[in-house]
């Protein structure tokens, strides 16, 4: 439920940008007043058990040790950043599913990796099976999958992958980005990572890398005299960052943990669901089925989705996304438009997206 008077909108657009809570907004904006009040560095010294708090909470998430997590600007970074240090070098071979997100292989393509295209069922999601017989001609350096699609409701089977790819000594990198806050994370991946802006709501300008501890000798990083004692993972971060954003992170995430991620996931399926439903029916529009939260609808009459979008947002004040085929260059989608709700929305705003799509 919004309040338009207030200049709001019906908010279906989490896999963009969730909308923060009023807890977390307040948390960012206390930080901000302690930065001027009592300068910058102080005040983030003052902040450090909330800090050191986020990490151990999200390496719980994770499933790494306290060290094993940094804190960075975006998930596009924490990619990046992984790839720097691995390192991943030139002619190295990186297994992905047709559906993987386009900056994703437009990273691995500039650090010269090959990206190989991994069996897929009808779906979209990987045949696990089918990797298992492959794994050894493939000859993989690793494997990477986004759990969880940006552009429709395809989730990916990590923990399977997992336990194919492990046995063969080939490590599983995860783009958790539409995940985390969305559904649990699998365990034993060897790297993963994810931004806070989506399902945790939590604010822009921040976002997290996991490594699993048995990797860190690996990490190839940069000395820092300013911090002699850090790990390897902690040594990727940047020494400028957005602290009043980790600060407001570290609020979602305890609201987060606090609903429960099992709980929370329940919740976010059963409206992925109501919304598959009250839209199924509405002219013009095919519903993409699938798992979650991400709602895709495949224009039937021709429309421009990104017109729509438009229409949706200044006639009815109603957020959604134009999901266009740079999101997923190798997936044969064609351009849909998305819908990812959260826990607030309503019956109510799902009869206004079918009365305003009609």
């Amino acid at each position: 439920m919004t309040d338009l008077a207030g200049g709001g909108v019906v908010h279906l657009d989490s896999a963009a940008a969730g909308r923060m809570a009023p807890g977390t907004i307040e948390a960012i904006r206390a930080h901000l007043h302690r930065e001027a009040l009592r300068g910058a560095y102080v005040a983030e010294e003052e902040a450090g058990e909330g800090l050191t708090g986020l990490r151990r909470d999200l390496a719980g998430l994770f499933g790494v040790p306290d060290d094993g997590v940094a804190l960075v600007e975006s998930g596009t970074t924490a990619l990046q950043a992984l790839i720097d240090s691995w390192p991943l070098r030139p002619g190295d071979r990186v297994g992905i599913a047709p559906s993987e997100w386009g900056p994703n292989l437009e990273a691995f393509e500039a650090a010269g990796a090959v990206c190989v295209p991994l069996a897929v069922d009808a779906d979209g999601a990987v045949d696990t099976e089918a990797l298992r017989v492959d794994l050894e001609g493939l000859a993989l350096t690793l494997v990477h999958v986004d759990q969880v699609t940006s552009h429709r409701s395809l989730v990916q089977p990590v923990a399977e992958l997992v336990a194919a790819c492990t046995p063969a000594g080939v490590p599983v990198w995860v783009d958790a980005a539409q995940a985390l806050g969305h559904r649990e994370l699998s365990a034993g991946v060897a790297a993963a990572y994810a931004t806070s802006r989506k399902w945790l709501r939590g604010p822009r300008g921040v976002g997290m890398l996991a490594v699993a501890s048995e990797h860190w000798d690996r990490l190839r990083v940069r000395p820092q005299r300013k911090h002699p004692g850090a790990g390897p993972v902690r040594l990727l971060e940047s020494g400028e960052s957005n602290v009043a954003g980790r600060i407001g992170l570290a609020v979602a995430v305890r609201d987060y943990l606090a609903a429960g991620p099992r709980e929370v996931e329940s919740g976010l399926d059963l409206v992925g669901d109501l919304t598959r439903e009250h839209l199924a029916d509405v002219p013009g529009w095919s519903v993409v089925l699938g798992r979650g939260a991400i709602t895709a609808l495949r224009p039937t009459a021709g429309q421009d989705v990104s017109d729509v979008r438009q229409r949706l947002l200044d006639q009815h004040g109603i957020l959604t996304t134009a999901s266009l085929p740079w999101r997923a260059p190798r997936d044969p989608v064609e351009p849909t438009l998305r819908l990812s709700p959260h826990l607030d929305c309503t019956l109510e705003d799902l009869a206004r997206v079918a009365a305003a799509l009609r």
